[in-house]
């Protein structure tokens, strides 16, 4: 597995937010989106064995975030890791742009799949939107891969507005946006993201 980074912290965002977690960057992206706050360094290369040993040894908790990058460029080795911490007990999240499937055997073993999808890419909305564990993440704001009010009001009524969550775009500890988002999200009737690791300038 191409491993960008392994630490341990507290969710920042989406439905998950405040809970500690492990969380295991994969490097890689199928997408590049304009303003990406993901700064891949470079990768190592790792078995899916060597990084459930990691997470065996931090034992922080008994959660742990895939994220990317992408995580599904690598589905083989994703799949494999998946079923190496679900036999060890250990209570998977997953963090994913929606541009490719994830099959119904591995979804059944994650606790929560948080999709955030790009307006213009292939996003797969009604294969999503139909699992249980799956919450759908719209970033608002101006850069191009971004969600307009517009563009959600056009969607929102096919959507599970419980599973549905808005989030400002931005690496500002301000978060200047975060009232557009906060002012959608209430009058969509659907909930509300901010970004504490952004303005605590927390990783």
């Amino acid at each position: 597995m191409r491993i960008d980074e392994i630490f341990h912290s507290i969710q920042g965002e989406g439905p998950a937010m405040g809970r500690p977690a492990t969380f295991i960057r994969l490097a890689g992206c199928n997408l590049a989106c304009q303003g990406c706050d993901t700064h891949l360094k470079g990768w190592v290369e790792h078995s899916p064995q060597w990084v459930l040993g990691e997470i065996q040894n931090k034992r922080e908790t008994k959660r742990v975030v895939i994220t990317g990058g992408e995580p599904t460029e690598q589905m083989s080795e994703l799949s494999e890791l998946i079923a190496l911490l679900r036999k060890d007990g250990i209570e998977i999240h997953i963090e994913t742009n929606g541009t490719r499937i994830i099959p119904d055997e591995i979804l059944e073993m994650l606790s929560l799949v948080v999709v955030s999808p790009k307006r213009g890419s292939d996003n797969n909305l009604n294969y999503w939107t139909a699992k249980e564990n799956v919450h759908l993440k719209f970033v608002i704001g101006n850069a191009s891969w971004c969600w307009s009010p517009l563009h959600l009001e056009r969607i929102m009524q096919s959507l599970p507005k419980e599973r549905v969550w808005i989030m400002a775009f931005g690496t500002d500890p301000e978060m200047s946006s975060a009232k557009d988002a906060w002012d959608l999200a209430l009058r969509l009737g659907v909930n509300y993201s901010d970004r504490l690791h952004i303005r605590l300038r927390r990783r």
